[in-house]
């Protein structure tokens, strides 16, 4: 997980997206979101949930991301 703060630079979710990372997300709140980033914008990250759902993050209650480990 990085640094707490640390927003991810484009070109990183760019990377994130072509490569099917696999993510989690933390939020303020203390949720934990797991799932293949689909899309980003300047206030939102798209996650696509193991499920096939879609989430939308706001990227103003994101405090931290990183790799997903595969137990999760």
């Amino acid at each position: 997980m990085n640094q707490e703060g640390k927003k991810p630079s484009v070109v990183q979710l760019q990377g994130f997206i072509r490569d099917g990372d696999r993510l989690r997300f933390v939020a303020c709140d203390g949720g934990s979101y797991t799932g293949h980033l689909k899309w980003f914008d300047d206030q939102s990250f798209c996650l696509e949930l193991e499920d096939g759902d879609s989430f939308t993050l706001l990227r103003h209650s994101v405090i931290g991301y990183g790799p997903a480990p595969l137990s999760q």
